[in-house]
């Protein structure tokens, strides 16, 4: 699976609001990502949430497929 970290939102920055965002999936047979939607989370996170999700590529599979993820937003998150 291959992820991409979400931006975060200016204004959630600038209120240090943190946190994770729950992301239903559906899932093409290519892997890529055919929906996105928030479930739980802050409402200034799931936005980003989303669109970061959207780019993800899973691996592919025999047909469809749904997923719950997790996307985390979170500060002083060291980089590798």
């Amino acid at each position: 699976m291959h992820t991409v970290a979400p931006t975060y939102p200016a204004l959630a920055a600038r209120m240090h609001i943190t946190g994770s965002v729950r992301v239903a999936v559906v899932v093409q047979p290519n892997g890529l990502v055919a929906k996105a939607h928030a479930l739980s989370g802050h409402p200034l996170l799931e936005p980003a949430a989303e669109q970061a999700v959207r780019k993800w590529k899973f691996a592919p599979g025999p047909g469809w497929s749904s997923n719950v993820v997790q996307v985390r937003f979170a500060f002083n998150q060291k980089s590798n």
